[in-house]
């Protein structure tokens, strides 16, 4: 049924990464421009930037594609297996978008000319995929709890 808690854990790893496109992962102070954001959409307070786009829409597909796994295991409930096997495919593109973030702060700091390499400051959106990899595992672990109360009522009548 949908009402389990897996749907729960699913929901609300979906909701966490619809926050991505809301809010940005790190900053870094630019001297006379200010404060420049790292999103997942891009770079804000910094017009002009043209190298290293390719990894935004790397993060943006990536971000996409988590919450269609997400949101196509929410209705699989009468396929089980298949959708413990989506939670374990959206796992692993989490951990892609998580190397992703880094990789990619670290190459537009490179990627600015300047004197010195801005101090970076990661904010709290660089940490919901990380902990959104505990309700995916929690739904996993339910949906393989749900398949084994199955199988033993099956083999009671």
């Amino acid at each position: 049924m949908i009402q389990r808690k897996q749907t729960i854990f699913l929901i609300l790893a979906l909701l966490s990464f619809v926050l991505l496109f809301r809010f940005p992962f790190a900053s870094f102070e630019l001297g006379t421009v200010g404060t420049c954001y790292i999103g997942i959409l891009g770079l804000t307070n910094l017009d002009g930037f043209t190298e290293y786009n390719y990894m935004f829409i790397i993060m943006q597909v990536l971000t996409t594609f988590f919450m269609s796994l997400t949101g196509i295991a929410i209705f699989m409930y009468k396929r089980r297996q298949f959708q413990v096997r989506l939670c374990a495919f959206a796992l692993l593109v989490n951990a892609l978008l998580i190397g992703t973030m880094f990789f990619t702060v670290s190459m537009v700091t490179k990627a600015i000319s300047l004197e010195t390499t801005p101090a970076i400051s990661y904010l709290w959106m660089t940490y919901v995929p990380m902990v959104t990899l505990l309700p995916i595992r929690f739904a996993i672990r339910a949906i393989r709890k749900d398949e084994a109360m199955v199988k033993s009522l099956n083999r009671l009548r």
